[in-house]
């Protein structure tokens, strides 16, 4: 969520800036606008007549990412979550394949780097034997949970309200 407004942002910056257009990187010719390295001869919904390189690039890394964080995590119990990872990844082909090229190359150096960032920590600096008798330890003796101050509050409130509609049903049997 953190990096939603900065991706917004440089959406706007990538198409309005006039020092990008123009610029060739790697297999683009225009870092302003789409890569397309296939022209379809007929228009899919939503994805448009072409096909971005960038594009599948970033897809791409974003799979690599879910796959690997599919494999770092405990089991689901939730069969529908079991999909996700390859729904996202196929959901990001339709958004970003008429997005700048400047901008799906960030994402994909961005998944790139995220996925460098997890491996490293995975790898070198989180012991997972430790962490696995600690769930285990939890999931043995689950602590009661406390109820926030709000809950406590608004628990109150509720009895209170009852409290007082007993009283008018206790009134209004009098009369």
């Amino acid at each position: 969520l953190v990096q939603l407004p900065i991706f917004v942002a440089l959406y706007n910056f990538f198409n309005s800036n006039i020092a990008v257009r123009g610029q060739s990187f790697l297999w683009s010719h225009d870092l302003s606008v789409y890569d397309s390295i296939a022209h379809l001869p007929f228009n899919i919904p939503a994805l448009g007549d072409h096909i971005s390189l960038f594009t599948l690039t970033a897809v791409a890394g974003q799979f690599l990412i879910s796959i690997y964080n599919l494999s770092s995590t405990p089991t689901q119990d939730n069969p529908a979550m079991k999909y996700m990872p390859y729904i996202f990844p196929f959901m990001m082909l339709f958004v970003f394949n008429r997005l700048p090229s400047a901008l799906t190359w960030y994402y994909t150096v961005s998944n790139i780097l995220t996925l460098l960032i997890q491996f490293v920590m995975q790898k070198y600096f989180i012991d997972h034997e430790k962490v696995l008798a600690a769930i285990q330890e939890k999931r043995k003796n689950p602590k009661t949970k406390q109820k926030s101050k709000f809950q406590e509050r608004y628990e109150q409130m509720v009895e209170s309200q009852k409290k007082l509609q007993e009283m008018k049903n206790k009134n209004q049997n009098k009369k």
